[in-house]
């Protein structure tokens, strides 16, 4: 069951890494053309990125009960949604808590984050 349960976080995290990474070159192309620095490496620090998940997060909770359903993930993701969703659930309730997300977001910075500078580059995304 461990085993299982480390390769579903695994899955999840490659999941999470596909969706920041759209969202984290959008952020990041606004943010250097707003300060007039163009194509300058950033970077997404800690709060850009949980600002990022927490904006995911609350636009998909169609229900507005601070979780998200299977069918709210499997919507948000298009693709891959169970095997996300299952690594996301970590208490298996059938329902990924923002404290679940939250965690789960923690562990996916930290992973991406090589350097340990607390800012993850464009080429760590």
């Amino acid at each position: 069951m461990p085993e299982r349960r480390a390769k579903m976080r695994c899955y999840a995290l490659a999941g999470a890494l596909a969706g920041l990474l759209a969202f984290g070159q959008a952020a990041l192309a606004q943010e250097t053309t707003a300060i007039g620095i163009v194509g300058a490496d950033v970077g997404m620090n800690v709060l850009d990125f949980d600002s990022a998940r927490s904006s995911f997060f609350y636009q998909n909770d169609r229900d507005g009960d601070f979780a998200l359903s299977f069918d709210e993930m499997s919507e948000a993701m298009a693709h891959g949604g169970a095997r996300l969703f299952d690594g996301y659930d970590l208490d298996g309730d059938g329902l990924i808590s923002f404290e679940e997300y939250v965690e789960s977001g923690t562990e996916l910075f930290q992973s991406l984050d090589a350097d340990g500078d607390g800012v993850l580059s464009s080429l760590e995304m």
